[in-house]
């Protein structure tokens, strides 16, 4: 009877830790915030339960007030302090970094680092050029893998994420957005040619991409990538070789690179 108690303490703690992190999944996915009522109800959990939990979040500085009088909840400056602390010490942005920002300068555009997460890809990385006049995606945000030049980039080269394009959804996010899985598949094989994904007014209809991969010991790690306006007269194959090349040599100095890695 001890025993049967203990088992269901430990499935209630775990249940707890885990709608804990869903609510902060919710807010960084949601930066203009959300109050109590809409987070319950969006993610299906009852009041008292996301009251106790965003209690705890405000009080250890997780989360903070956008609003404090319609108690409106953002994610919170120590959530912030732990990801840049992550990103200072991690070895592929400090070898990428001086690279993207060059690159950044050189076309007036937004370079990135992203990463896969399921069927999901999200930047933990950007760098916004002074000449840039595009608006930019915000760090940690969920995107789809068929609608941007990331994605592609993963059922590209990723032999982990290469099946899910029998599998995920194709919804529509532009007029331009790729919803037929055949041609979705022919897209992936010339990616797989040229050695750059690219996105065209795809995931925004103002919007262009081009996304290369990234890699440690042959096993793809995430992508560099650049964002600007979309504009009909601009060679994008010229900026896309050119970015293939600069992850052939990051993926390169990674493997020489003697310092401690994580990913």
């Amino acid at each position: 009877m001890v025993q049967k108690t203990t088992v269901q303490k430990t499935m209630v703690q775990k249940t707890t830790v885990q709608k804990t992190v869903d609510v902060l999944s919710y807010l960084a996915n949601n930066p203009r915030g959300a109050n109590l009522s809409t987070i319950a109800a969006d993610l299906g959990y009852a009041k008292t339960t996301v009251h106790d939990i965003l209690k705890t979040l405000l009080e250890n500085n997780f989360i903070q007030y956008a609003s404090p009088e319609k108690k409106i909840y953002i994610i919170g400056a120590r959530v912030y302090t732990m990801g840049f602390t992550y990103l200072e010490s991690s070895g592929l942005l400090r070898i990428a970094r001086p690279y993207l920002m060059l690159l950044a300068d050189k076309y007036a555009k937004t370079t990135f680092i992203a990463k896969r997460s399921k069927d999901r890809v999200f930047s933990i990385f950007k760098h916004i050029s002074v000449y840039a006049k595009a608006p930019t995606g915000i760090v940690g945000s969920l995107k789809f893998l068929h609608t941007t030049a990331i994605g592609k980039c993963f059922l590209a080269f990723d032999p982990d994420a290469a099946p899910l394009i029998e599998t995920i959804e194709l919804p529509s996010r532009t007029p331009y957005t790729i919803t037929s899985r055949d041609k979705l598949k022919a897209n992936v094989e010339e990616i797989r040619k040229l050695g750059f994904a690219w996105e065209k007014r795809e995931s925004d209809d103002k919007m262009a991409c081009l996304a290369a991969p990234l890699f440690n010991k042959g096993a793809m790690i995430a992508t560099i990538s650049m964002t600007g306006w979309y504009e009909p007269e601009e060679d994008l194959n010229i900026q896309g070789n050119e970015m293939a090349q600069l992850a052939k040599l990051i993926s390169q100095q990674l493997d020489e690179d003697k310092g401690n890695f994580h990913y």
